[in-house]
């Protein structure tokens, strides 16, 4: 870790609830986003997630800085000849399904192969709510540079519209996050749909504890403090599996088989009168999730240096 790294990560520590208040919603909003319109499912999305990236960073030759609406006047960009066995070992995902869910992309008109070579479709960067993704994203971004050490000269507050007007490097940015973030959850929870369920039963405890008299007072400075109080006893207010369905657009049996998992890995714990489900406080997986925080503040700390290096 740089030094530029470590000053933004302790920034993140010292700003923990600030920050988490548009991390983790930014985080779902994606999810949301691949989960209900891009891909049509989790797996898809993450395979043309790290396409678009590959794509972007043909666009970027020469340190050049694309527009969104620059972006969306070119029809297709190529990225070469790419191996499924390539993908697979990127993505942890099996060679089967990348090349089960390569076809439905192309079929669903978002990308084009030819003779082993992708094209990525601009169709493929129109996204929804990318707006309100943007703004969570700047929101981010500019608690990092209200804190910033004044050896580290960054003058400007970041804004929307500085994002689409470096659409094509700070996208990129969001993408690989998000890529990297999916490889870290996917490690502890297994599978991108169990990190979706997990994660949106967490931020509705956030959302919980900041509804409590304690939230004024609560100023956590690392990831263990925000698990700990995440899951105070008033705070696990759960959710059922209808809720949580509505929430991910994941078919409700499927939510159901997921919980199934969870629960039975400790990550979750079900209230059998309500049938609600939330991240439990006294669990033997507290220090794997604790881990797994620590982790994602890595992944955040280098993408915001990264993004900041654009902006």
């Amino acid at each position: 870790m740089n030094d530029e790294v470590n000053e933004i990560s302790k920034i993140i520590n010292k700003n923990y609830k600030e920050y988490t208040k548009f991390h983790y919603p930014l985080s779902y909003q994606i999810l949301y986003v691949w989960k209900n319109s891009l891909g049509k499912d989790l797996e898809t999305s993450i395979i043309l997630s790290n396409l678009a990236v590959k794509a972007l960073k043909v666009y970027n030759r020469n340190n050049k800085k694309y527009s969104y609406k620059d972006l969306l006047k070119t029809k297709e960009i190529s990225i070469g000849k790419i191996k499924k066995a390539e993908l697979s070992r990127e993505l942890l995902i099996p060679r089967e399904t990348i090349r089960r869910k390569l076809k439905d992309l192309k079929n669903e008109n978002l990308i084009q192969i030819v003779d082993g070579v992708i094209d990525v479709k601009t169709k493929s960067f129109e996204i929804n709510d990318l707006n309100p993704i943007l703004n969570k994203y700047s929101k981010c971004l500019n608690i990092i540079i209200e804190n910033l050490n004044e050896n580290i000269v960054i003058n400007k507050k970041v804004t929307e519209e500085h994002l689409l007007n470096n659409f094509s490097k700070c996208w990129s940015n969001i993408l690989t996050m998000m890529c990297e973030l999916s490889m870290v959850w996917r490690s502890f929870l297994k599978s991108m749909e169990n990190w979706f369920i997990f994660g949106t039963c967490g931020l509705n405890q956030m959302y919980n504890l900041k509804d409590q008299k304690i939230f004024r007072d609560f100023h956590p400075d690392n990831t263990e403090n925000f698990f700990l109080n995440l899951t105070r006893k008033e705070t696990s207010r759960g959710l059922n599996p209808t809720t949580i369905s509505e929430l991910t657009g994941i078919p409700r049996q499927t939510v159901i088989r997921n919980l199934k998992i969870l629960t039975k890995a400790k990550a979750l714990e079900k209230e059998v009168k309500t049938n609600l489900f939330y991240v439990p406080k006294n669990t033997s997986q507290q220090k794997s999730i604790v881990d797994t925080l620590k982790q994602v503040q890595l992944v955040i700390s280098n993408n915001v240096f990264e993004t900041l290096q654009v902006v």
